[in-house]
């Protein structure tokens, strides 16, 4: 499923291109996102959409995620059936709006999900969450 979901797009001008940092920040911004998208987030820079280029980009990230970002554009998600793919992506477009809220109010939240907090709910919920956006800030 491919949207073009308004605050995640928004997030692609603000946040590093990084597949780890977008999906950490996204992670913290509501407990159910680590356990939603555990694999965390693949990312696109910037391409002319509909081409080869972007087709091939985005498989390949696919491989290890379930949503892909293309910048300035929109994401794409995948599931088993529409009712969790539409889920990952509400979850997903819900978390960018939460991160854009806080963050115009105040340039450094005062306190967030804290990187034991992630690793706690994805064992409570027994799911293995992707090692690159588990660092330390």
């Amino acid at each position: 499923m491919h949207s073009h979901a308004t605050n995640l797009i928004a997030l692609t001008f603000v946040l590093p291109l990084d597949g780890a940092v977008f999906t950490r920040e996204l992670w913290e911004m509501a407990t159910e996102c680590p356990v939603v998208f555990p694999s965390g987030v693949g990312i696109v820079p910037w391409m002319v959409p509909g081409g080869a280029e972007i087709a091939e980009a985005t498989s390949e990230l696919m491989k290890k995620h379930d949503v892909v970002i293309w910048a300035h554009h929109g994401m794409f998600c995948s599931g088993t059936d529409f009712d969790q793919t539409f889920g990952l992506m509400h979850t997903i477009e819900k978390a960018a709006e939460i991160w854009l809220k806080v963050h115009s109010v105040v340039k450094v939240p005062r306190q967030s999900i804290p990187l034991q907090g992630l690793k706690d709910v994805g064992q409570a919920f027994g799911v293995k969450l992707n090692d690159s956006a588990l660092y330390e800030k």
